[in-house]
Order: C-alpha cells, then structure tokens, then sequence
C-alpha cells in the first residue's frame, strides 16, 4: 500500500517538465516534497508508457522548471 498520497497530474506534468529540462529526479522530488523513489517510480512508468515527453503549453516549461530548481535546490 502507497505511503504518500497520489501524485495529481499537475505534479506528472512538472516531473514531465523537469526531465525535459535536464533537471535530476531529487531536485524535482524536493520540490513536490515527494520522495525520489516516487519521482523515480512516475518517470519510469511515463517513460514505458511514452508519455514523458508529452509536456503541457510550451509557455509555462520555462517557468515550471525554473519554480523546480529554486526550490528543490540544496541549500548551502
């Protein structure tokens, strides 16, 4: 049984973003407040499924994924 709740598809499509980005599965993880495991387990599954490069409005990428390395970033 899953620990955490279920990942809505605005956190598939951030996760899609992120890996289109060239941003790693932790930061994306830390920024959702998920954990890399799960982040992992919904790349792997779009990736079988041929969804992870199905991204959202082209707009919004940029931002999304700015959003994803601020704040999954470590801090020093």
């Amino acid at each position: 049984m899953a620990r955490g709740g279920f990942i809505s598809e605005f956190e598939r499509d951030c996760i899609r973003i992120g890996k289109n980005r060239g941003v790693d599965n932790a930061t994306i993880a830390r920024a959702l407040k998920r954990t890399k495991a799960a982040v992992g387990n919904h790349v792997k599954a779009m990736t079988d499924a041929g969804t992870l490069d199905d991204l959202p409005i082209a707009f919004v990428c940029d931002d999304i994924a700015d959003m994803l390395r601020r704040s999954g970033g470590r801090s020093k």
